[in-house]
């Protein structure tokens, strides 16, 4: 590490805010003078999207040893020479424990969802160039029609 440099979590990677700090004007009132995009102020706590939900879940169960274990396990009993019971005795308990989750991360997803949507839906006042509020606005979608208030 080089005397005097910022103290980051990997030196090779340009994570942590690894580059120089650059200053940053923001213009109030006058989009057209960015330069620059910048992310939209939203807050998001989900985990997954629509794409992501399944294999993320079920990435997150079977990366436990013993979920591994009991769905090879069950696999295996497909297999006429390794097979010691009926097929359900392997598959059901297992698929039980997976819907069980499944249902379980679903439901704290649109929890999440949610209440998400209301924080991001509260009104707020807007500052013009001169710095006087001209009003209140909503979210950045307009959310009282899509919640139905």
């Amino acid at each position: 590490m080089l005397h005097g440099a910022p103290l980051r979590c990997c030196e090779w990677v340009r994570c942590c805010g690894g580059g120089e700090p650059r200053p940053r004007t923001v213009w109030l009132g006058h989009p057209e003078k960015r330069d620059q995009r910048y992310p939209r102020n939203v807050i998001n706590n989900q985990k997954y999207n629509f794409f992501t939900f399944l294999p993320g879940v079920l990435f997150n169960q079977f990366k436990y040893f013993f979920n591994l274990y009991f769905l090879l396990l069950a696999c295996s009993q497909f297999v006429p020479e390794m097979r010691l019971g009926a097929l359900y005795t392997y598959w059901v308990p297992l698929g039980f424990v997976l819907a069980v989750t499944v249902i379980r991360e679903a439901v704290e997803e649109i929890r999440c969802y949610v209440r998400d949507r209301e924080v991001n839906c509260q009104v707020y006042s807007r500052l013009t160039a001169r710095g006087q509020p001209p009003g209140s606005g909503l979210g950045p979608q307009g959310c009282n029609s899509i919640m139905g208030r």
